[in-house]
């Protein structure tokens, strides 16, 4: 491990936990949860629109505008050579290795730019923000879609307690302070309007094996790295930790608020 802790370098090497979260927020929500298709509905399409998805990930969003007959041109950006590599495995889907706040693209490029839950890992949102307003025609618009604070803080918690001891804690780079409480007041600064969509959840575990799963999930965003020596010791109190809370709480689930905005900027 390096001497600053987990990078997103090192989190976004391998799509593995990420997936993994993803798939957690899909099967184990106390209400249903697809926040791509919260987005897909916001932008209106017609199928005809130039859309460039900041941040793509493992760019199952840009999938499902392909698979679903998107004509128009589909651009995915990434700072992760696992999930531009992913992204480009994608019939009709073009692809670009950049970072937020330097996007390779002309001005007014593109008719729509999403950014979906990865401007809390720009050094600098703001400038960001610019990116996204310069690449995207006037008329168009810019979705940025960001979590509350303090999502999932239950089982982050969990793992942090026990990471502690080890002289480990969160990184700073892993996360900065843009929230559904920031953003609004951000985009409004950028854009001169910002009208939010806010969606309310948490996640429910009515045993063990997920939340465990969903838990050393983030370990990364907690400060224990893939190769921390202290790896399997921390994972193995985690472990036991939600074993003892299962066997004292039958019938009961582990809750965990979470909840998420997107805001919609129409560029002038």
């Amino acid at each position: 491990m390096s001497a600053s802790g987990p990078t997103l370098s090192s989190e976004y090497a391998s799509a593995t936990p990420l997936q993994i979260r993803i798939d957690t927020h899909a099967r184990h929500s106390e209400h249903p949860d697809d926040p791509a298709s919260m987005v897909l509905d916001l932008l209106e399409l017609t199928g005809a629109e130039e859309l460039a998805d900041i941040g793509c990930g493992d760019a199952r969003f840009l999938a499902q505008l392909a698979n679903g007959g998107h004509r128009g041109r589909l651009v995915g950006v990434d700072t992760s050579p696992a999930m531009v590599a992913a992204a480009a495995a994608i019939a009709g889907v073009d692809t670009r290795l950049a970072d937020a706040e330097h996007l390779p693209f002309a001005d007014g490029e593109f008719d729509l730019t999403t950014a979906r839950h990865m401007l809390y890992h720009v050094p600098h949102p703001e400038a960001a923000l610019r990116e996204f307003q310069r690449i995207t025609r006037p008329g168009g618009r810019v979705i940025v879609t960001v979590n509350h604070p303090g999502t999932c803080a239950r089982t982050r918690e969990l793992v942090t307690r026990h990471a502690r001891p080890f002289g480990l804690a969160p990184v700073e780079e892993m996360a900065n302070s843009v929230t559904s409480s920031t953003l609004p007041d951000m985009m409004d600064a950028v854009f001169g309007n910002a009208h939010v969509h806010r969606f309310d959840n948490a996640l429910i575990f009515s045993s063990a094996p997920p939340l465990l799963r969903f838990a050393e999930a983030l370990f990364s965003f907690c400060g224990v790295d893939t190769d921390t020596p202290h790896r399997a010791e921390i994972r193995a109190a985690v472990a036991a930790d939600i074993d003892t809370w299962f066997a004292a709480n039958p019938g009961q689930v582990w809750r965990d608020p979470k909840g998420y905005i997107s805001v919609v900027a129409t560029v002038e």
